[in-house]
């Protein structure tokens, strides 16, 4: 009976660990096995179980809700373990995966995930950008960060900034068109429109809310193409202001309706709920939250 017990304990420990490396191949490495052994002991581990813990159908490594309980029910048990019986190899290292908006990525965060790999060397940042919702289980996700609504309320969710849109545009297409006064007449006016915000909710502290659905001349996915755009008199552009401080400081854009303010959108990050986090996801989380002040502020 001891035997067996001991024998079920190394499974779930190469288990454990399967699903923070993210795929066979990694674990493999990391322990220094086959991945063939890999594999057999996982099945006799859902042999001995009589359960399905991972589905095979993608070639990605996704849990089934078994899986997904046995996970975190053992993850902090396992990560004690090997802090009691490996306490030198409690170091930064290893890959850590990302999900993340595309325009996010390259217009805030792209110099903060660079300096975190050079303060931690040892650890690979594998970043997927994606403006769709995901599912964070079957892309191996240990971080992701996301604007809007919360896509699973599984992970717990971070405050990591907040996005203040707003209307802007070149002041030489605002030369060529008639005064603008108010938001009604954006109709006379080609748009553009970048995802994930088509339509606009504008409010003016004196006269309320107005609601804007117009079809744009331009829609785009990816907002540094959308502010090129603008910057070349392709029409105005309703986005995030921070994204184009360079822009309205050297007057390349400039504000449009002013007094009529875009909605706001709030930034999380997300990540698993466990009881002993990877040191390489502490290490990030933290990181990101003490940069998060300088990455949103405005200058």
């Amino acid at each position: 009976m001891a035997e067996h017990a001991g024998t079920q304990i190394a499974l779930i420990h190469l288990f454990v660990h399967l699903v923070n490396a993210g795929s066979y191949t990694q674990v493999a490495a990391d322990l220094n096995m086959p991945v063939a052994s890999v594999s057999r002991k996982i099945a006799k581990l859902e042999a001995l179980l009589n359960t399905q813990l991972l589905m095979r159908s993608t070639r990605r490594l996704r849990l089934t809700e078994e899986g997904g309980v046995l996970f975190e029910r053992y993850q902090g048990v396992i990560a004690q373990l090997d802090e009691l019986s490996h306490p030198s190899r409690a170091k930064p290292e290893g890959t850590l995966r990302l999900a993340t908006p595309i325009s996010i990525t390259s217009m805030l965060l792209i110099e903060a995930f660079t300096e975190f790999g050079q303060l931690y060397p040892d650890i690979d940042l594998h970043i997927s950008q994606n403006n769709q919702t995901i599912d964070l289980i079957d892309e191996g996700v240990d971080v992701a960060i996301v604007g809007g609504a919360q896509p699973d309320s599984s992970w717990i969710s971070k405050l990591f900034g907040v996005l203040h849109y707003g209307l802007v545009a070149s002041p030489e297409y605002m030369a060529s068109k008639p005064e603008l006064t108010a938001p009604e007449q954006l109709d006379d006016f080609d748009l553009i429109k970048v995802w994930p915000l088509f339509n606009w909710i504008l409010t003016h502290k004196e006269q309320g809310e107005y609601y804007h659905e117009q079809s744009s001349k331009l829609t785009l996915s990816d907002i540094y193409g959308a502010i090129r755009a603008a910057k070349a008199g392709g029409g105005i552009l309703y986005g995030p202001l921070k994204f184009v401080e360079p822009e309205l400081k050297s007057g390349e854009l400039v504000q449009v309706l002013p007094q009529w303010k875009g909605e706001t959108r709030r930034i999380s990050m997300l990540y698993h709920q466990r009881s002993h986090q990877p040191l390489k996801v502490q290490l990030f989380i933290d990181f990101m939250l003490s940069k998060a002040e300088h990455i949103f502020a405005n200058r």
